[in-house]
């Protein structure tokens, strides 16, 4: 089977078994993810009697392996999960086997990690560098230390702090497992820019279990990649802000240097009682004399409403549904130039879309991504039940927290969720589809189960992945959240999954995984054809 997938990648693909396919489909990145692949592929290969459908299930869960060695080059823990399991020693090469015996002989954690814990939750940088620092001095030879070095030093963008740590004197045991970390340090803070697109092609040839490769490939040769097309009809830009007066400013000061051709903008002012209402005065006057004078719209309230029932507010005044198209922004976001263009090219490829969003990343470390394309997850085998915390267990997934931005998320292409950071839609889907659940707030599920209904109704999310907007709010490993915001988080969760039956969330999950195969079937048939 594997002598044949570089002329014939849809057969190879088609052949696979479908459970292994529904995790592939998802993406080829994430230390859990691609244990998880790697981990079906093995099973499968011990109970799969063909032989040439298991020589190719243990070729993906080899590369699954080697891309986890190669992307966590000082997980200790990770090496020695590997080096326990016999089935995976075997597919990986002898240089790497050697790198992760002594990466586990020299990985040990604290016997005490409270002080280390205690001063990643400060979120105090200064602090947590002083500590490492010292840290990898005093135990030069625990290579723990230098990971803990890593993972900081990439979320906080600081690349000096790491190859300092990388550098530091260290036993010389340890010297190829730092030479490896090192290169890769470089390669992430360095990006060498987009590969060529036959380099993309001949790499989705060899792999073309690697979705990401594949979806990459095809936009680079297709033209999607770079692909900039104005939006068939008006535009209404909605935001809406409170208390934000500083990021408000910044995000309306990168759409005035966009191209708002065909735009309105409406800013709702939430009750603000800092400066926002000069901000919006003087970036008004900016405005009027770029798109006219009643092409910028402010609307202020008393009192704050919250998230959602501002962007219901806003779809409902007359003026915006003139438009043929709604975009709501965050008021803390940065956008490129030609980001309406880039929304633009995602409703040409996929017109049929309920919503379009793009790719976020955090704007002060754009190696940390925030949003990208999610996919519906949930274990078939569990019931509702209201007296659990998850009541109705299902989840969107989450590649892309797993993982640093190294290209792997841009393409385009249908998922059952995007983020409310930077997403359009047309207006009439979004009237038809009703207005986002004020009963979620204050949080982000709101716009989760607003994607949730265009699911179910079989109107799919589409994700740009060639535009990336930057978000000055800080999430996931980059995040500073109180109890008590966790506990509104968790307690709109609840309340969310009640609002959709079990038997909606599980043919929605049906209804994408057949869009995801076609669209990548697609795909693989046109570069088949390159």
């Amino acid at each position: 089977m594997s002598t044949g997938r570089a002329d014939a990648p849809a057969a190879f693909w088609r052949a696979l078994p479908e459970d292994l396919k529904a995790l592939l489909r998802l993406g080829f990145t994430g230390r859990s993810h691609l244990l998880d692949v790697a981990g079906r592929c093995l099973r499968a290969g011990r109970t799969e009697l063909a032989e040439t459908l298991a020589g190719a299930l243990a070729e993906i869960a080899g590369d699954a392996l080697n891309t986890l060695a190669a992307d966590h080059p000082l997980d200790g823990g990770l090496a020695a999960e590997l080096l326990a399991t016999g089935s995976a020693v075997a597919l990986l090469p002898p240089e790497t086997l050697a790198r992760l015996r002594i990466l586990a002989d020299h990985w040990t954690r604290p016997a005490d990690a409270a002080p280390l814990l205690d001063i990643l939750a400060a979120r105090d940088f200064g602090r947590i560098r002083a500590f490492l620092d010292r840290a990898v001095r005093d135990e030069p030879g625990n290579l723990f230390w230098r990971e803990q070095a890593v993972t900081v030093g990439a979320v906080e963008n600081a690349p000096d702090f790491v190859f300092a740590c990388l550098e530091a004197v260290a036993p010389e045991a340890v010297r190829p497992v730092l030479g490896v970390a090192m290169t890769r340090a470089r390669a992430l803070f360095s990006p060498m820019g987009t590969p060529p697109p036959e380099a993309l092609l001949a790499a989705a040839r060899r792999a073309p279990w690697n979705a990401s490769l594949v979806l990459r490939a095809f936009d680079a040769l297709s033209g999607v990649a770079v692909q900039r097309c104005p939006l068939p009809g008006r535009t209404a830009v909605l935001l809406y802000s409170w208390n934000k007066a500083d990021e408000l400013d910044a995000t309306l000061a990168s759409l005035l240097a966009a191209d708002l051709t065909g735009c309105s903008v409406f800013v709702l002012d939430n009750g603000s009682t800092d400066g926002t209402a000069e901000v919006l005065a003087r970036r008004g006057a900016r405005f009027a004399d770029v798109l006219g004078a009643d092409r910028f719209t402010v609307v202020s309230l008393p009192v704050n409403i919250g998230a959602a029932a501002a962007r219901n507010w806003l779809l409902h005044l007359d003026a915006v549904q003139a438009h043929d198209f709604c975009c709501y922004l965050d008021d803390d976001v940065e956008l490129p130039p030609d980001w309406l263009a880039r929304l633009g090219a995602a409703v040409k490829r996929y017109p049929e879309a309920g919503v379009w969003g793009c790719k976020v990343v955090d704007h002060a470390n754009p190696l940390c991504i925030q949003s990208a394309d999610s996919h519906l997850a949930m274990d078939p085998t569990e019931r509702a039940d209201l007296t659990r915390l998850a009541p109705n267990p299902f989840s969107l997934t989450d590649l892309h927290v797993q993982t640093l931005d190294t290209g792997g998320f841009d393409f385009l292409r249908p998922c059952a969720s995007v983020t409310g950071c930077c997403h359009l839609f047309r207006t009439r889907t979004l009237l038809e589809s009703g207005d986002f659940a004020i009963q979620l707030s204050p949080s982000q599920y709101d716009d989760m189960e607003h994607d949730l209904r265009l699911c179910e109704a079989g109107r799919f999310p589409v994700y740009q992945g060639h535009l990336a907007v930057r978000h000055r709010k800080r999430t996931g490993a980059a995040s500073l959240t109180s109890a008590q915001e966790h506990g509104s988080a968790l307690g709109n969760k609840y309340k969310m999954q009640t609002m959709h039956t079990r038997a909606d969330i599980a043919d929605a999950l049906t209804a994408e995984q057949a869009l995801l195969e076609a669209d990548l079937l697609g795909k693989f048939e046109y570069l088949e054809g390159v």
